[in-house]
């Protein structure tokens, strides 16, 4: 069978490199002035340059993301590197603004392009109006589910298909939120938010009282996963959350007084915020994984397999697309499903996990209410730069010490190696500990390992590793 296009993010030429080793068919890269991804993006014209060739040599494709809506004071240098692009030859444009659309069309005419997820594209009409616009895919939505994915496939098949299968989820339209805008001045349509949504908050009544909303979310969860069939109200079923766990329908007014939302680092500055019977809507969700249902977005029509995180490491994008990659090569060869590559996407830092809207609306406990900081079962090391006579050098990225078990992690996991740590160097001299941002360090061992592989290490369940 033929698959589906595995595209991974890369938000500088380093990560471009790392995605495309570990398994990538395609990767997504752009300038910071023009995508939405305005800090730690450091993306010349020259490193598009030297991707797209290196893309062309090895069979591989790079999109160029120009999913910004630029100000006017921007048309003259977007002109310019549009005209840029033409000569570059990247493999397609991923725009969502109708005025850089409009300049694409113009002024690299050659080059394809593709509706960015910023459209918020839903419905067949609208692809067919971006179709004779020159579109020639579209970046689906997050909120589409999978049976809403074959219609549009069945209505439109000259439609190429793009579907976010990993990575975060904005809790409104992408791109189309204004709380990080309005509480920290950073534009999440300029590539600059502050995930606002994920902050620390208290929640008052109108009274000035704290509410303690776990008990209330504790409750709404019991309801979900009550049996399927009416509720105690014979109004709305069970798995509705206007219903307790003790089986008395409560007011709708217990859900739609208002409320009031106090961000930890600004005290006494109260947010109102409308709650219903669906929930608060300013909540952190878990991250989307897919690995699971790829079969299923396959058979909808699905012909690119999205990766979100221009922004996360290189561990993170190696560990996801060597993950992903397995799972699509498996589906090839008629394999199940292997539940080891669950501990593999584990291994990266994530909010938990579900399935984004593929099943349709996501459930209670699809949002995280605990905490907006992600966990990982293991944490990045470094990055091997040589290995000769017994001695690995590498980028030191965290701590190591003597005992330390590492783990050597290749495009294919079962080449991976392990090795316990007996003797370390810096700069020439023995030491028991490494430090991450101290430049390089050594370990040896008389493996063979190529330069460029990833070093992990487990933490103790314990220690798992929190990032807030």
């Amino acid at each position: 069978m033929k698959l589906p296009e595995l595209l991974l993010p890369a938000g500088d030429k380093e990560k471009a490199y790392v995605a495309f080793r570990y398994g990538a068919d395609a990767i997504y890269m752009g300038m910071p002035m023009f995508s939405l991804r305005t800090r730690m993006n450091t993306v010349t014209e020259s490193d598009i340059e030297e991707i797209v060739n290196f893309a062309r040599e090895h069979n591989k494709k790079v999109y160029i993301v120009i999913n910004g809506f630029p100000h006017q004071n921007m048309m003259e240098i977007l002109t310019k590197h549009m005209k840029r692009l033409e000569e570059i030859k990247p493999h397609g444009l991923i725009i969502a603004d109708p005025g850089v659309l409009s300049l694409a069309n113009e002024y690299a005419p050659s080059l394809e392009k593709h509706l960015s997820v910023q459209s918020s594209t839903v419905n067949v009409p609208a692809m067919k109006f971006w179709q004779n616009n020159n579109i020639c895919r579209v970046i689906l939505a997050r909120e589409i589910a999978i049976e809403e994915v074959v219609k549009i496939h069945n209505a439109l098949p000259g439609m190429e298909l793009e579907y976010f299968v990993h990575g975060a989820v904005c809790m409104a339209y992408s791109g189309r939120c204004i709380l990080s805008n309005f509480m920290s001045a950073r534009d999440s349509n300029r590539g600059a938010c502050s995930h606002t949504c994920r902050w620390n908050y208290r929640v008052f009544d109108d009274g000035g009282n704290e509410i303690d909303v776990s008990d209330r979310v504790d409750k709404r969860a019991d309801a979900a996963l009550e049996p399927k069939g009416k509720s105690c109200c014979d109004t709305k079923p069970v798995d509705k959350p206007c219903c307790g766990s003790g089986g008395k329908a409560k007011s709708i007014h217990d859900f739609e007084s208002k409320k009031y939302l106090e961000e930890e680092l600004r005290p006494n500055e109260f947010i109102p915020v409308e709650e219903d019977f669906h929930g608060t809507h300013m909540m952190s969700s878990r991250d989307m994984c897919m690995i699971e249902h790829l079969q299923k977005v396959i058979d909808a029509g699905v012909i690119s397999l999205k990766v979100e995180g221009r922004n996360k490491t290189i561990y993170y994008l190696a560990t996801v697309t060597r993950a992903y990659r397995q799972a699509l090569d498996n589906i090839a060869d008629g394999k199940p499903f292997d539940e080891k590559l669950w501990e593999e996407i584990h291994a990266t830092a994530n909010r938990g996990f579900f399935a984004g809207f593929l099943h349709g609306k996501p459930q209670i406990g699809d949002q995280q209410y605990e905490s907006g900081g992600s966990e990982s079962t293991h944490h990045f090391v470094g990055k091997v730069l040589s290995a000769k006579d017994g001695k690995i050098t590498f980028d030191v990225r965290n701590r190591l010490n003597i005992g330390d078990e590492i783990e050597f992690i290749f495009p294919d996991m079962k080449d991976d190696i392990k090795v316990t740590i007996t003797k370390m160097e810096k700069g020439g001299s023995e030491v028991t500990a490494l430090h991450g941002g101290n430049g390089e360090g050594s370990i040896f061992s008389d493996i063979e390992i190529p330069e460029g592989i990833l070093m992990r290490k487990k933490m103790t369940e314990e220690r798992t590793e929190t990032y807030g």
